[in-house]
């Protein structure tokens, strides 16, 4: 499967909790960073999910967010502390690579204006921002 999705990391579902519509699946990498998807029950029915089982979750660098200082109360159940790899500069929008530990990369498009106004620089720390219901699964 190739998609256009930048984030792309190998995940193992450790847990499942299923709402009335939605299904919040709680995800691990082989290196304990965990992450957390909403997709809807049938997508989890119709996939066959099951807690143990290894699958990629995938997101787009356009949906995640970049905050800099204390770990944000916001409502978005992917905070993720990070060091900055690496910025490369576009005309309009920059491209953010994360090192967020033991290989695991996230990348983000952000304005160049948010780049400056967050003062960020590579060998940073930041913390990447992904709603859960921006999380996507395949198998």
């Amino acid at each position: 499967m190739q998609i256009s999705a930048r984030n792309q990391i190998n995940v193992t579902i450790t847990e499942i909790e299923e709402g009335a519509v939605n299904s919040v699946l709680i995800l691990e990498t082989a290196q304990g960073l965990k992450l957390n998807a909403s997709i809807t029950n049938t997508s989890v029915k119709i996939m066959d999910l099951k807690i143990g089982e290894k699958v990629v979750c995938f997101f787009k660098a356009s949906n995640v967010l970049i905050a800099t200082g204390a770990m944000p109360s916001i409502s978005a159940r992917n905070k993720i502390l990070g060091d900055i790899k690496e910025i490369k500069m576009g005309a309009v929008n920059d491209e953010i690579i994360m090192n967020v530990g033991n290989g695991d990369e996230i990348t983000a498009i952000i304005t160049n204006d948010a780049v400056k106004e967050l003062g960020l620089m590579e060998g940073e720390k930041a913390i990447a921002i992904i709603k859960a219901s921006e999380v996507m699964i395949a198998k």
